[in-house]
């Protein structure tokens, strides 16, 4: 499976640290926490990767959603520690910090998803961790939601899947901009969407180009967009029920076949799998869990080190979950993690205190975000 590549970009140091240790069938338990600021304020999103070069992983926070604040970057001092300060001067209304490296030069960049009426920006990274904004894309009047980096071409730049919410089933387009092999993003083409804040990239039909899966957020059909392998989406597969409203999704190979299966999770509460059948087709959704907590985010992970993908889960007002996969993606044990505070709008993992474990970052609203470490733990 061809991975996005954000993904090997942005967990490269993490991802080569657990490769190297040997598997490890455990549960795992997330009840250590460390609070990242002092007040809850509204945050949306949190990234990880080394952006200042010296082989651990720092943290972008994602702040401000419909109102200004500052969005931060912590740096590690490999043991759990962070040193934090300001992405730049001006506050914004962000809801995703996205990290790659979109113009070549090896240090990872930053890509901000803006409500409207800010700007959406292009940060260019000294190699240092200090960012200055060298570019714009599409339009300030854009409801962006989220922001996904993949190589949609495949000319090895990653492009920027801008996911639009229209805050109803009116019909608005989410967009792709490609990247001009500069770290530049002048024009951006329309997707055939509705309503999104969260868009999927993956290699989902094993063509060797990456696929967009589109979750509808407020009450149409999701789709998935096809990639004719130039970045263009023409043909697309409707999947799920008539009408969803979902904020969460992730991709990963759940099942051990070799295909990305999806992960949603609904404004209404519960976590769902889409079991992909290959040929473009998915399975009917298979319950993974059936709460009334709201379903905010998710991210794919092997959190036990067993070399098969978990889930990790954000929720509203409420613990998350971290389901553990026994390898077949039919049987899922909970472990719950979070102190139940907040709305968790977004998670992002990596071993952050260099003891070889994943570790969990939750960005919330309404509650201070934070870390929660992987200890060693047993089923309750």
């Amino acid at each position: 499976m061809r991975l996005p590549v954000p993904a090997m970009l942005v967990l490269i140091c993490c991802i080569a640290v657990l490769r190297a240790l040997p598997p490890v069938a455990s549960f795992r338990s997330f009840d250590r926490a460390l609070l990242l600021e002092d007040k809850g304020e509204t945050s949306a999103g949190a990234s990880i990767g080394d952006v200042n070069g010296d082989g651990h992983p720092d943290i972008l926070l994602a702040k401000g959603r419909h109102w200004p604040l500052h969005n931060r970057v912590l740096l590690n001092d490999s043991k759990g520690s962070f040193r934090a300060s300001d992405v730049s001067d001006a506050p914004d209304r962000t809801y995703t910090a996205a990290l790659a490296d979109v113009d070549g030069d090896r240090t990872l960049d930053l890509v901000v998803s803006n409500d409207k009426p800010d700007r959406k920006l292009v940060y260019r990274n000294d190699g240092k961790g200090r960012f200055q904004v060298t570019g714009t894309f599409g339009d300030p009047n854009w409801s962006t939601r989220y922001v996904t980096l993949a190589d949609l071409n495949g000319d090895k730049y990653p492009d920027i899947i801008a996911a639009n919410r229209s805050g109803s089933a009116k019909a608005t387009p989410s967009y792709v901009c490609l990247n001009n092999r500069k770290g530049a993003f002048p024009a951006c083409t329309p997707l055939a969407t509705e309503s999104a804040t969260i868009i999927v990239a993956a290699d989902f039909d094993g063509d060797g180009a990456i696929d967009l899966c589109v979750p509808h957020r407020d009450g149409g059909r999701s789709v998935v967009l096809w990639n004719d392998g130039k970045g263009m989406f023409a043909t697309s597969t409707a999947y799920g029920p008539e009408k969803s409203q979902i904020r969460a999704a992730a991709a990963g190979d759940l099942d051990g076949d070799g295909r990305p299966d999806l992960v949603m999770g609904e404004e209404r509460g519960g976590v769902s799998m889409y079991r992909n059948n290959g040929g473009r087709a998915f399975a009917a959704p298979v319950a993974l869990q059936q709460d009334k907590a709201a379903v905010y985010s998710i991210a794919i992970a092997d959190m036990n080190r067993d070399r098969k993908p978990d889930i990790i889960v954000g929720k509203v007002r409420s613990p998350g979950s971290v389901l553990f996969n026994d390898g077949a993606g039919k049987a899922f044990q909970e472990v719950k993690w979070n102190d139940g505070k907040g709305a968790v709008y977004g998670v992002a993992i990596a071993d952050l205190d260099g003891d070889g474990w994943p570790d969990i970052v939750a960005a919330r609203s309404d509650a201070p975000n934070a870390i929660w470490f992987s200890t060693e733990g047993k089923l309750k």
